[in-house]
């Protein structure tokens, strides 16, 4: 019995071929992680003018946010405005790329205004770091990228 290659045979290897490429293909993409930034934006969206106001009331301070990398510490020099205030907050050390290496702390700078966060706990890459805070009855938010380098 000899095995004859025809148009038949060719377009049935071609569909085999396909459709295994296509469960490969099904397979791979199912093992991806999808990291959303935000699960609800739903709610985030009705509450977004709140937000638009925080961030207004952050552009009004007459200093400005300082994020820098020294010695093993990632250093947040806060606005002299701050200084002698009742401040209550948090900061989000956001990672776009990986949900699992956020890093989220109080606010607790010292008397010269400048937080230290160590760097081990952070992971080299991208960050977002997300202030907010309240202070004299009013909230605040700043956001600024960092780029850690180990």
């Amino acid at each position: 019995m000899s095995f004859k290659f025809n148009w038949g045979t060719g377009i049935f290897t071609f569909i085999a071929l396909f459709l295994l490429g296509m469960v490969v293909l099904v397979y791979f993409s199912m093992q991806q992680r999808n990291d959303l930034v935000e699960t609800e934006y739903y709610p985030q969206g009705l509450e977004y003018q709140n937000q638009i106001d925080r961030i207004s009331n952050a552009d009004k301070l007459t200093g400005k946010f300082i994020i820098e990398q020294k010695d093993e510490m990632l250093l947040i020099k806060y606005p002299d405005d701050l200084a002698g205030k009742d401040v209550k907050g948090l900061i989000n050390m956001f990672r776009p790329s990986d949900i699992e290496a956020d890093v989220i702390d109080s606010l607790k700078f010292d008397s010269a205004l400048v937080q230290r966060i160590p760097l081990a706990e952070l992971k080299a890459g991208r960050y977002i770091a997300k202030i907010s805070w309240t202070m004299d009855g009013k909230e605040y938010y700043h956001e600024e990228g960092v780029r850690i380098a180990k």
